[in-house]
């Protein structure tokens, strides 16, 4: 960083009126307290400032004139010292006060980003008052609440999504130094040179695009409060992954609190360029292959779907390189894998298909006018408040890491009939395990379904009308009345293990150890 003024470019910075309009008497007195020239903004922030304005409202006296002596030989004893003459008090005029402090903030900010500073860059009227009204803002994002740290507890919240989420954290987390977080764990270190990235005519910024992204694109790294970021930086990485499996790759970096290092480690070990090639493949995948019958799920989530998937194909090709799908491929998969045959609906996939108004090549506006004639809405299902459908992530979810295509839910009878042997095989072992179960079940309750009993419900159930029977009449039911309760309670039985019907054997065998209990808990009854 340098600083280039020369006397004339000062002195008008100083006195020319769009500038700093200072009259010769306050400059001579700033001059007094150690602002002469543009560079002397290095010892002059805010306080100093206001402290050198109440400074200059107080006269300073003058110091009288020391004669000149000689002795008699005309030796000079002493040398004539010229008076000092009083120097007035000054008034800063609200105005100039405050240009003053808007260039020593300007100042220090193009110092803190390795900018040079010259006359252009620091001319008030094209550019620093816009760079106030900026950098004002700025200061008031950092006074806000810090958000909550995203953590990696979450199964669903895996280290790819997380890390999209950690960046937003760090955007919105402002250091010691007024400006995001999200600057210590930028790409490059070193700085463009102001030939590779000149700042824009007018502007207080380069290519960033604004005095924000300029601060977490060049901020740099050696200032004295950057290693205060740093740990900052290490802390929220460490509350992030406590108690995960991620905390190992982040603890070998808790001595030096190096927080930067800690996030590289994080970003080559568990989201390296295979796992966003993996991603590429899979949400690639979902667009171009899933379909919607309008049976399972509104039309509104499946357009959602898509639009997510694109959103993570975006965040993908920022690590490694493939050509994005453009607007007209996105409604090409999009109408492709509509099948439904309701003819409203297939009248507006025809009029996307000629491109009428152009809306062959617009995603959104193709999604708008396909919902009005969404043929889910219409069925007893669409309109049902209280059946619940997986989120947009949630479905996705399934759809990818399903190996034989089957959507991990419940089905109905119908729906089963229709899957082949592939994904009726990978459904059964989802729904044994304790995921599958606890979704099955919800998603029954929630469709009204009602399980039919086990036999073995029924026996329970038979039993217990039985004692009941028992209870309303004095004497105990004989062998053959036990015998055919329970025949008649296991008949359902029968379909599932094969017995003859001839074998009586475990209805008797059954009998007699039923009206043995009959009889202990009559006796028992009795005695109570």
């Amino acid at each position: 960083m340098t600083v280039t003024f020369n006397n004339n470019e000062t002195d008008s910075f100083f006195t020319n009126g769009p500038q700093m309009s200072l009259s010769n008497a306050v400059r001579a007195r700033l001059a007094t307290e150690g602002l002469t020239v543009v560079a002397d903004f290095s010892d002059f922030k805010e306080d100093q400032l206001n402290n050198a304005f109440k400074n200059m409202r107080t006269s300073i006296p003058g110091v009288p004139a020391i004669p000149e002596t000689r002795d008699a030989n005309n030796v000079i004893l002493q040398a004539l010292v010229p008076a000092i003459p009083a120097i007035p008090p000054t008034l800063v005029s609200a105005k100039c006060a405050l240009r003053l402090k808007v260039a020593s903030t300007a100042f220090h900010y193009y110092e803190s980003i390795g900018r040079d500073i010259n006359a252009p860059n620091m001319n008030y009227s094209t550019v620093l008052k816009d760079f106030h009204t900026e950098y004002e803002s700025v200061v008031a994002l950092s006074d806000e609440k810090k958000p909550d740290v995203p953590v990696l507890h979450n199964k669903n919240n895996t280290p790819l999504k997380w890390i999209e989420s950690f960046k937003d954290c760090l955007f919105r987390t402002y250091g010691l130094r007024k400006a995001p977080l999200l600057y210590v764990i930028r790409d490059k270190v070193t700085l463009p040179t102001e030939v590779e990235d000149p700042l824009l005519a007018g502007k207080s910024y380069g290519s960033s695009g604004s005095v924000l992204d300029e601060l977490i694109a060049r901020l740099t790294h050696d200032d004295p409060l950057f290693k205060a970021d740093n740990a900052a930086v290490y802390s929220m990485l460490e509350e992030a992954t406590r108690g995960t499996v991620y905390a190992s790759t982040v603890k070998p970096h808790s001595r030096k609190k190096d927080g930067r290092t800690a996030w590289n480690s994080m970003v080559s070990s568990h989201a390296g360029n295979d796992k966003w090639e993996q991603l590429h493949k899979d949400r690639s995948k979902f667009l171009m292959n899933t379909k919607w019958n309008g049976k399972n799920f509104s039309l509104e989530k499946f357009t959602g779907m898509h639009r997510s998937s694109f959103v993570q194909l975006e965040e993908a090709s920022d690590h490694v390189n493939f050509q994005l799908p453009t607007e007209h491929t996105r409604v090409g998969y999009l109408i492709d894998n509509i099948n439904n045959p309701d003819p409203d609906l297939r009248a507006a996939i025809a009029s996307i298909r000629i491109d009428t108004n152009g809306m062959r090549s617009d995603f959104e506006t193709d999604v708008s006018f396909l919902l009005p004639v969404d043929p889910y809405s219409k069925t007893k299902r669409g309109q049902d408040k209280h059946i619940n459908v997986s989120d947009v992530h949630a479905l996705t979810k399934n759809k990818s890491s399903s190996k034989s295509g089957v959507d991990f839910r419940w089905y109905k009878p119908e729906e089963y009939k229709l899957l082949n042997k592939e994904q009726r095989a990978e459904l059964y072992e989802w729904q044994k395990s304790k995921e599958g179960q606890s979704t099955t079940n919800k998603q029954k309750t929630s469709a009204g379904h009602k399980t039919k009993p086990s036999a073995k419900k029924k026996l329970q159930a038979k039993i217990a009308a039985l004692e009941a029977a028992i209870k309303a009449q004095e004497s105990e039911p004989t062998m053959e009345e036990l015998t055919a309760c329970i025949a008649s309670a296991t008949e359902s039985a029968k379909k599932q293990v094969s017995v003859p019907a001839a074998d009586k054997g475990p209805h008797v065998a059954a009998a007699l150890a039923l009206k043995g209990i009959l009889k202990r808990k009559r006796a028992a009854n009795t005695q109570a």
